[in-house]
């Protein structure tokens, strides 16, 4: 949650933006590089200490708001302090994030669109040149289902059907419409 959500002195002032998206977002980032060791869910061992650990476990929104500012206040010890080697490339435009983000002596959000995307393009152009392990993703286990005619429509493929089909998928075309005119799969 935004750290303007959690504070008492909003409630009922608080007003959604986006520059607090764009805080859920830097949110979201910064657990994700600290509760993972690298790509694919390969997580670190439940006996880390990660002192974020305490955002997503807090019930008071008082707490958790205190809990936030310190950890951001003092933000290379507390959260960049507990990346894992595979983050720590990033770690330089997560921090200009965070600052981007939050004034340390108010810790207002002033966080922008253009900002985030200037940063985020940095990065991607710096961490292209690293050399990346290709990660092992999950094998899709799960049994190809025949679709029947009527059901055809809920499923982003179409099915061949006829001589040597073998039930080979193919893309269905793009359909662009109104909002209006759309129906949701479990009304069609």
């Amino acid at each position: 949650m935004p750290l303007a959500a959690l504070d008492k002195s909003n409630r009922s002032k608080y007003i959604h933006g986006p520059a607090h998206d764009l805080e859920s977002l830097l949110q979201t980032a910064l657990g994700i590089v600290t509760f993972t060791k690298g790509p694919c869910g390969n997580f670190r061992a439940p006996t880390d200490h990660v002192p974020i650990a305490r955002w997503y476990n807090e019930i008071d929104r008082e707490q958790l708001l205190k809990d936030k500012k310190i950890d951001l206040i003092d933000y290379e010890t507390e959260i960049e302090g507990h990346f894992t080697e595979y983050w720590k490339p990033f770690a330089p435009y997560l921090r200009r994030l965070v600052s981007a983000t939050w004034s340390v002596t108010s810790m207002s959000n002033h966080a922008s669109h253009k900002v985030f995307k200037d940063i985020l393009e940095e990065a991607l152009v710096a961490l292209k040149s690293l050399a990346e392990v290709p990660a092992k993703y999950a094998p899709n286990s799960q049994k190809r289902v025949r679709i029947s005619k009527k059901d055809e429509g809920r499923f982003p493929y179409k099915y061949r059907r006829g001589e040597n089909s073998s039930s080979e998928r193919r893309p269905r075309p793009a359909e662009i419409k109104d909002l209006m005119q759309w129906q949701d799969s479990m009304d069609a």
